[in-house]
């Protein structure tokens, strides 16, 4: 047989199998049939999501969704029995008749094998995120509502912590943004209700602690994507689920009223959440839900970070230490309000609405020794950053004959402005020094000519820095989706299409970007009144006195006002000043198309869940380039031209899933999924931008001719259910990738911004990843009397990963991913008494590549410790404390191996305390 013709019989084959598919979908229902719907419930009336219901002696199964409803149709007339099982809770059933043409509706309330079911604690939590993991297509992980209210200072960061295959990064002493399977924040995607969420730092690492916690159910975190959810998750999806007054079949009220304490900073700080809602009507078809946080707290934290410089050979002689104590107070509030209305049974309305406004002020006092140029620098840094997020959400659900359509809106804001910012550096100079690294993280520094560092008239002014760069972020996505489930020869079958559009536009401006100098006339000296006397005793208590601050700093206050006022006494250091104003005023803008095809088949205990999604993406944006020329030693700007660049790019992503249950307790997944990450917008500006706050200060270079990463994934797993709250998981995975993007960091030796390093994202020449994540979670409930409220939570995870980049020919990790992460939690919970333990360790983890191995970024490995305590009831309510980081233990960079730190931070402990009810 020729090629042509086996091809045209093949295609014919197709075409029949695909007429056979949806042959059914275009009939009417069966005579012979009917429908059955219904609700599954606690005793208590709470809806149980994530439930499996089966009509028994058929092939007929589904999960409930979050408010517990389930529907069959194409069910046979005549009586049957539905067979309800829920973790915690004993099997139900429940006889039903079915009418030809007709539906037969049941409520099914179950009944709890556990006395703790019905308490407030992580338990109760613990039973729903574990039955809607086991219900799921695809491999989720899934943090409860009630593990969320655990987190401190309603960042949703602290609830992530400690899942299987998650590493939270730390910014500024603050759980900010989620490593994925090793796949840094850029690689995963972040959602709300399944619609993109914006971020106002010009990259895709959403600030996890930038959303109120409040306003949510639970968040999911997805490994493995379907066609159905966005493709620019190569790690994964972390979608932030929003409450809504549905999600009880009563009026609901929450509040957390409490407050903490930080080691560092030493005052009792307060925080308010607050939730309301309620169902109205008669037939409670109308509702509305509010959502409130005010959060108000001071911190402190030291800091010590090391530069290099290569001398000879030696490429790690230490070329400064910059010690710094800064003080952080932040105001926060968020608020959130939904609406939902149904009209009828099959058509749901709903329109959503977050808003949160971030105010801090940022106070820094450091000390830099530069040994090998003989100064010491006095640096006072202060920042006033105002966040503002906000979110709109808006759509319905409706069922059209046998097709269920959902179709949702969502615009996104986020704001950045710094209504104040200033940093001034003076200069003692000529200090011969002798530095001490027999403690390399805190050098100690001898001075050995005599120079009195007390003296402040040795101070000379280096520059006093004002920026300010307000930025802002829009995004704006249209959804559409319908799925329609049928029987292909008594098997149960469904299709699902969808499509999607998002616009972006980021923009930033640079109103003030200045640096200035004294003149000739007023350089001599710095005015006492100038300077401030500041006592720190308590400074990096770790160091045992090694790490030094000077006991006077530049007074912010006092230069501000001598700047506004001091025309003529100084000078605007050119070209520095216009270029970083010209560099830092830029745009982007970004327009994402999609669209997928998916469908599920059932064939006895199997489930296939197969299709693909298309995107397409368009960006294209704005930045200044800044000619200069340099005539007798002097730089002058002699122009500043716009620059444009743009790029265009499609990505077809194939997935295919397999779930299996050979027997109730084990439930078994593999798949294959493709996946993509697109640059962050910010790196695809072409412009430069400065941060004169490092150590070393570094200027970031954009590169619109970044491509975007792709990867091939494969997954497998297995999950088995451990008596009545327990489960025990397995999973296995591996990603080739192609193209990611990563951080390359070399120090300029010429030019106006020699001794500055320069960070350039460029992609890569490949790589790949695979591991293996073990998860047990159990209530011990089998050990008697009050031993049964013992209980753990444990995982660890495997990584190991290998990355080509350019110009490196050794083998070197991903950046982000540790080999190693362990998490214990044993727990004690019963009656009201909850006690929990949690012990994280992770090992050292690439963090930048440099131009050689001795210019590597890593993260040292760390162990943390919290403490949680609580007791209550649910009617009443309960009173907690929580203790956070009890062993102070710092977040250390080091560079080459670890006698090299360049960064080490102490964050010291923090106590949060209150009372809750309903979080």
């Amino acid at each position: 047989m020729s090629l042509s013709v086996r091809l045209r019989s093949r295609l014919a084959g197709a075409l029949r199998i695909l007429l056979l598919a949806l042959a059914p979908a275009m009939l009417p229902a069966q005579s012979s049939t009917g429908e059955v719907g219904g609700r599954v419930r606690s005793q208590t009336g709470a809806y149980l999501e994530g439930a499996i219901v089966r009509v028994e002696g058929t092939s007929l199964e589904a999960a409930t969704g979050r408010e517990g409803q389930f529907v069959f149709r194409g069910v046979p007339v005549g009586t049957h029995t539905l067979v309800v099982r829920y973790i915690g809770y004993g099997a139900s059933r429940t006889p039903v008749t079915v009418a030809a043409g007709a539906r037969a509706d049941v409520e099914i309330a179950l009944t709890p094998n556990l006395e703790t079911v019905t308490t407030i604690g992580q338990v109760a939590g613990q039973a729903t995120a574990i039955n809607i993991q086991r219900s799921a297509d695809n491999l989720k992980t899934v943090v409860s509502r009630e593990a969320l209210g655990l987190v401190q200072e309603g960042n949703i960061g602290d609830a992530l912590l400690r899942l299987p295959g998650i590493i939270v990064e730390t910014r500024a002493g603050v759980n900010r943004t989620a490593t994925i399977r090793g796949l840094a924040p850029q690689y995963n995607s972040v959602t709300v209700d399944g619609l993109p969420i914006t971020n106002v730092d010009g990259n895709r690492d959403v600030a996890l602690d930038q959303f109120p916690y409040a306003t949510l159910s639970r968040v999911e975190v997805t490994k493995a994507l379907t066609p159905d959810l966005p493709g620019d998750g190569i790690g994964g999806s972390l979608n932030l689920v929003t409450r809504t007054a549905f999600d009880s079949p009563d009026r609901t009220f929450a509040f957390n009223l409490g407050g903490t304490n930080n080691q560092r900073g030493n005052t009792i700080n307060q925080q308010l959440e607050l939730v309301i809602g309620d169902r109205l009507g008669a037939k409670k078809n109308f509702g509305y839900l509010f959502t409130g946080s005010y959060f108000h707290d001071y911190r402190g934290y030291d800091g010590s970070d090391n530069a290099y410089s290569t001398v000879g050979t030696n490429p790690f002689v230490l070329a400064s230490n910059n010690v710094y104590d800064r003080g952080e107070e932040k105001r926060r509030i968020g608020l959130g309000f939904n609406v939902g209305y149904r009209p009828n049974t099959s058509t749901t309305l709903y329109a959503k609405a977050v808003w949160s406004d971030d105010y801090r002020w940022l106070d820094q006092k450091g000390t830099t020794w530069r040994p090998t140029t003989s100064q010491v620098d006095n640096i006072t840094f202060y920042r006033e950053p105002h966040n503002v997020f906000q979110m709109y959400i808006a759509g319905g659900t409706t069922q059209w004959g046998a097709w269920n359509t959902d179709l949702r809106a969502s615009h996104s804001r986020a704001d950045k402005t710094y209504p104040a910012t200033m940093q001034i550096t003076t200069r003692i100079a000529n200090v011969a020094m002798t530095p001490d690294m027999a403690e390399p993280r805190f050098p100690r520094f001898t001075v050995t000519n005599g120079v009195d560092l007390g003296n402040k008239t040795l101070q000379r002014l280096v520059n006093v820095d004002q920026t300010q760069a307000p930025r802002d972020e829009n995004e704006t996505t249209i959804d559409l989706s319908t799925r329609r489930t049928f029987s292909l020869d008594g098997l149960p079958f469904s299709l699902k299409f969808g499509a999607r559009n998002s616009t972006k536009q980021s923009a930033q401006s640079q109103p003030i970007y200045a640096r200035y100098t004294l003149n000739a006339a007023n350089s001599a000296s710095i005015t006492p009144t100038l300077i401030r006397d500041v006592a720190t005793p308590d400074f990096m208590p770790a160091s045992n006195g090694r790490s030094r601050l000077l006991p006077y700093f530049p007074d912010y206050d006092r230069w501000l006002q001598s700047v506004q006022n001091g025309a003529g006494t100084f000078l605007v250091n050119e070209p520095f000043s216009t270029q970083g104003r010209a560099n830092s005023d830029f745009g982007i803008d970004e327009s994402i198309t999609a669209a997928f095809a998916m469908g599920t088949l059932d064939i006895g205990n199997v489930r296939l869940i197969g299709g693909a999604r298309f995107e397409h993406t368009n960006n294209s944006g704005r930045a200044n380039l800044v000619r200069t020329t340099t005539v007798n030693g002097v730089t002058s700007v002699t122009g500043i031209v716009e620059q444009k660049s743009s790029a265009s790019y499609s990505n077809v992503l194939p997935s295919l899933h397999v779930r299996y249950q050979p027997v109730v307790p084990l439930v078994m997944r593999a798949s294959f999924t493709t996946g993509m990450s697109r640059p962050a917008p910010g790196d695809l500006i072409p412009s430069a931008q400065v941060n004169a706050q490092l150590n070393p200060p570094t200027i970031v270079v954009g590169n619109p001719d970044l491509k975007p990463a792709t990867a091939r994934n494969w997954d497998a797993s297995a999950e088995y259910a451990l008596g009545e709250l327990g489960a025990f998981s397995v999973s296995v995975f591996r990603k080739d990738i192609e193209s990611f993007v990563f951080s390359q960091r070399t120090r300029l030796t010429t030019g106006d911004f020699a001794g500055y390093d320069e960070q350039r994202r460029v992609n890569s020449e490949g790589g790949s990843s695979q591991g293996v994540e073990l998860s047990w979670v159990q209530r011990f409930n089998m050990l008697p009397g009050l031993l049964s409220g013992l209980g753990i939570e444990s995982n660890y995870s495997f990584i190991s990963s290998d990355a080509r980049y350019p110009g490196r020919t050794e083998s070197l990790p991903l950046t982000g991913p540790a080999r190693d992460v362990l998490n214990l939690i044993g727990f004690y919970n019963l009656r009201g008494f909850e006690l929990r333990a949690s012990y994280v360790q992770r090992s050292a983890r690439l963090s930048a590549v440099g131009a050689a191995l001795a210019q590597d970024r890593y993260f040292a490995p760390d162990k943390l410790v919290d403490l949680t305590f609580s007791y209550g009831t649910q009617r009443l309510g309960s009173i907690f404390l929580n203790v956070r980081n009890v062993t102070n233990t710092p977040t250390v960079e080091y560079v080459g191996d670890r006698s090299h730190p360049v960064s080490t931070t102490y964050y010291g402990r923090q106590l949060n305390f209150g009372v809750r009810h309903g979080m």
